[in-house]
């Protein structure tokens, strides 16, 4: 279940994230003296029973960050390779930040750079890609929960519909007015960003880009809307996600470490940026 808190003078949206036993700072008032705010959220995650406290910082708060236990885990830039927000974590559980994956997934992002980045390939034949209102929740809730054994947030048509209802964006692919491929974007006006995510194609549909054709419209989408930081978070293992974000252009700018629970376990996601 996830719980927003407001933690005292701070003014910073706090996330109790129980379902992926982590604590989710989106951001903050820009002033604060790091060294006291993270004193406060490792106090918060261990009376929480949490094991990972996950925070987008500014640029010149991460020294102090780091003095207090914290490390970086990616970036976001703002064009001329200036900083735009730090992703920083601490680890209450120290077996929480052991990966024994990570050369696996290096390797694969060196694989995949050597593809070339390209325009997503004509949809096949009888496909239709359009925007998804809530009216589609039930059939969008349908696809995540036949892609993935455990999700990092709720998979029900509800919560969906609460989403589209506060401005996140949903594409679908139907064949034969059935629906079989989708992805989303969750716009930031606070932080000017945008995260491309819940993306997922029912398996016998696999293999035709279907989520490249709908990154690429939904990028479109969102660029009529403002101009924003996108980004994404794939899972590390997956050789078929990070390739679908390089091919798109996206650039591989760090490791979240078992960020969150999704397919059945804990998993390393890398962050792409657009």
């Amino acid at each position: 279940m996830l719980n927003t808190w407001n933690l005292g003078d701070f003014s910073s949206h706090i996330t109790v994230d129980q379902k992926n036993k982590r604590l989710i700072i989106n951001g903050y008032t820009q002033g604060i003296k790091p060294s006291l705010f993270s004193a406060q959220l490792i106090d918060l995650a261990i009376k929480n029973r949490l094991e990972k406290i996950w925070l987008w910082a500014l640029p010149a708060d991460v020294p102090e960050f780091i003095q207090g236990g914290f490390c970086t885990e990616g970036n976001i830039f703002r064009g001329y390779d200036k900083e735009f927000s730090v992703s920083i974590a601490y680890y209450v559980s120290r077996k929480r930040a052991y990966s024994d994956k990570l050369q696996a997934e290096n390797d694969i992002i060196h694989s995949i750079r050597t593809e070339p980045i390209r325009r997503p390939p004509v949809l096949p034949q009888g496909m239709e890609l359009k925007l998804l209102n809530e009216s589609f929740a039930r059939q969008i809730s349908q696809v995540l929960k036949e892609v993935f054994i455990s999700y990092p947030t709720p998979m029900d048509s509800q919560y969906i519909t609460s989403l589209i209802q506060n401005g996140n964006i949903f594409a679908g692919i139907f064949s034969e007015e059935k629906l079989i491929a989708v992805s989303a974007a969750y716009p930031d006006l606070n932080f000017n960003r945008c995260e491309m995510t819940d993306c997922a194609t029912i398996e016998e549909h696999r293999g035709n880009s279907l989520t490249e054709s709908l990154l690429f419209f939904l990028e479109q989408e969102i660029q009529k809307r403002g101009s924003f930081n996108i980004y994404t978070l794939a899972r590390a293992q997956s050789f078929g996600m990070n390739k679908v974000f390089h091919r798109l252009g996206y650039r591989f700018q760090g490791r979240l470490i078992n960020n969150c629970h999704i397919a059945g376990s804990f998993e390393d996601m890398n962050l792409w940026v657009k």
